[in-house]
């Protein structure tokens, strides 16, 4: 029993540091956001901030944008790492190199890419002088859909490394002996996948879709580098309402924000979580 007290004190002492920056860097201000959502100047309102909040058009639009960068952006940046995983399974040889290939976004850092990126899609950048050399009407990527389908390449472009890199190390932990046999029992390549592969890989495509979530909602800062502060309406994201009500000083509204926003994520971690018990059982 002294032994075990023992241990447990060592790792209470070991853990006692994060405990304290969660506690103080995201429980306390957490705590202070929901004072705000319900106060006005230090005044218990109850929920007239959220009704206020309701009948904001700048706060749908901003939600309108992140649900739709989100339904699209998160299935992209699963389904596309995992057929280059697959393809790069293929090759008994020289995966690990090609793996690493894929590695570039995570080490350039992420004002440099962006730089790069402003480069090339610009109104007067790399690609609208290649298609004006073509007899093609130069085409506006910072405004309109396609601001949108930008911000959606990048996000995939900058998670499809470490995606690829799970489900690798989740596909080589399938024996190769599994699908031969499939094979002779009659199943094509198709089949195979679907019926073998996709099972077989459902906790490791739980944990590249519950990584890929919590990125989506980290996408602010690419943005705010390519598009600044007040970006173009199709991509103005909930992450922008915040910033800038933060800015203004408007603490209420920031505070009921971004209570909403954390109900939404837990109840999409909730859902995932719910999904991969019953898939598990």
């Amino acid at each position: 029993m002294k032994l075990k007290a023992k241990q447990a004190w060592t790792g209470i002492l070991f853990s006692l540091p994060a405990l304290l920056g969660i506690l103080l860097f995201y429980l306390i201000p957490y705590i202070i956001s929901i004072y705000y959502g319900f106060t006005v100047q230090n005044r218990f309102v109850g929920f007239a901030n959220f009704a206020a909040l309701m009948k904001s058009d700048t706060f749908w639009l901003a939600m309108k944008n992140t649900a739709v960068f989100s339904i699209f952006a998160i299935p992209l940046a699963v389904i596309i790492p995992f057929l280059i995983a697959l393809f790069l399974s293929t090759f008994d040889k020289h995966t690990g190199f090609f793996s690493s290939l894929f590695l570039s976004p995570l080490i350039v850092p992420i004002a440099s890419v962006i730089y790069v990126w402003q480069i090339f899609f610009t109104d007067y950048g790399v690609v609208n002088g290649i298609l004006e050399k073509l007899g093609v009407e130069p085409v506006q990527f910072f405004k309109g859909g396609w601001a949108m389908a930008l911000v959606i390449l990048i996000f995939v472009w900058k998670n499809c490394a470490y995606n690829i890199i799970l489900f690798s190390a989740g596909l080589r932990k399938i024996p190769k002996d599994v699908r031969e046999f499939a094979r002779l029992d009659g199943a094509n390549h198709f089949q195979v996948i679907t019926r073998i592969v996709v099972p077989l890989l459902r906790p490791t495509t739980f944990f590249v879709i519950l990584l890929t979530v919590i990125s989506s909602f980290k996408i602010f800062r690419e943005v705010y580098l390519l598009y600044g502060m007040y970006p173009d309406e199709n991509v103005y994201m909930i992450q922008h309402f915040m910033n800038n009500n933060f800015n203004n000083l408007n603490y209420p509204r920031l505070s009921t924000a971004s209570i909403i926003l954390s109900i939404i994520i837990i109840a999409v971690m909730f859902l995932l979580f719910l999904y991969e018990k019953k898939g598990a059982e």
